[in-house]
């Protein structure tokens, strides 16, 4: 454990009247529609279902962090229940948010923004190639080398 997450721990404890049941786990698979994990504690203890948000509904409001596969989290129990959420991850694999009809994506596979069917990767590779067509014929090696680099960046 860190000296990152014992000080997350201890916060926590401070925050209520009787001390926070946190519990230092890893993850073995991740529910990425449901924003859940499934984990081990390293005493051996299966949880499913560990919720990645305080609510869990399907659709996709919010942030949700998914941790990658094989890394330690801490985990707490919600008042006294079955139920448990994630406080704190070791490295994160997907970043998801929405507000609205905005959403970003962000993963090894690069950057997602939009809203609604529009996307950032779209508008600005439409832009490129209207610069391309109208501007700059003959600079077309350049542009097309800014939209590899964007599709590098981007999905």
């Amino acid at each position: 454990m860190s000296r990152q997450q014992s000080q997350l721990i201890e916060a926590l404890r401070i925050l209520g009247r009787e001390k926070a049941t946190i519990i230092p786990a890893q993850v073995e698979t991740s529910d990425k529609a449901k924003g859940t994990i499934d984990v081990i504690t390293f005493e051996g203890l299966k949880i499913p279902d560990v919720r990645l948000r305080s609510i869990i509904e399907e659709d996709e409001k919010g942030v949700l962090t998914f941790p990658a596969e094989k890394t330690s989290v801490l985990i707490a129990r919600i008042n006294k229940s079955d139920n448990y959420v994630v406080v704190s991850i070791q490295e994160p694999e997907m970043i998801k948010c929405k507000v609205g009809e905005k959403y970003l994506e962000l993963d090894k596979d690069g950057l997602q923004v939009s809203a609604g069917d529009d996307t950032l990767k779209k508008c600005l590779d439409d832009l490129l190639d209207e610069i391309i067509t109208i501007y700059a014929p003959m600079n077309k090696a350049a542009f097309t080398a800014i939209k590899d680099r964007l599709a590098k960046l981007l999905k």
